[in-house]
């Protein structure tokens, strides 16, 4: 007897790895979603021991390798943005202001509307008018 609606009643885990496709979604799952111990809990009582290893280093691989490759390639490019603005004070003979926020670091790059672009939008604008 039981609980409807379990693993146990129906005798089918939505998450399983019976073709590919529902193998991604169950490595998705157990990458993403926060309870991957109980894909774990469920797939070893059902399985073998081995399976607790091979959820483990898949949560390993997946979750804490590629979330680190992901925040080293944003950092990698902010750090050569930094350089790049560093290597233009360098170049000139007199000594420039070092970019200490973001906002002054990126400033080259956004562009200021003048103040007919905004007259412009705001005749435009649907709720002003």
């Amino acid at each position: 007897s039981s609980q409807c609606g379990t693993f146990e009643q129906l005798e089918y885990c939505p998450n399983n790895f019976d073709d590919f496709a529902a193998a991604l979604v169950t490595l998705w799952d157990v990458m993403v979603v926060n309870n991957w111990q109980v894909f774990l809990d469920a797939f070893s009582r059902y399985t073998t021991p081995w399976s607790k290893l091979y959820f483990v280093a898949w949560w390993l691989t997946s979750s804490v390798i590629w979330i680190n490759l992901f925040v080293a390639l944003i950092l990698e490019n902010f750090i050569h943005k930094w350089d790049r603005s560093q290597l233009r004070c360098l170049s000139e003979s007199e000594p420039c202001d070092y970019h200490l926020t973001v906002q002054l670091m990126f400033r080259e790059d956004l562009e200021e509307p003048t103040e007919e672009e905004l007259m412009d939008r705001l005749h435009h604008h649907p709720k002003i008018g």
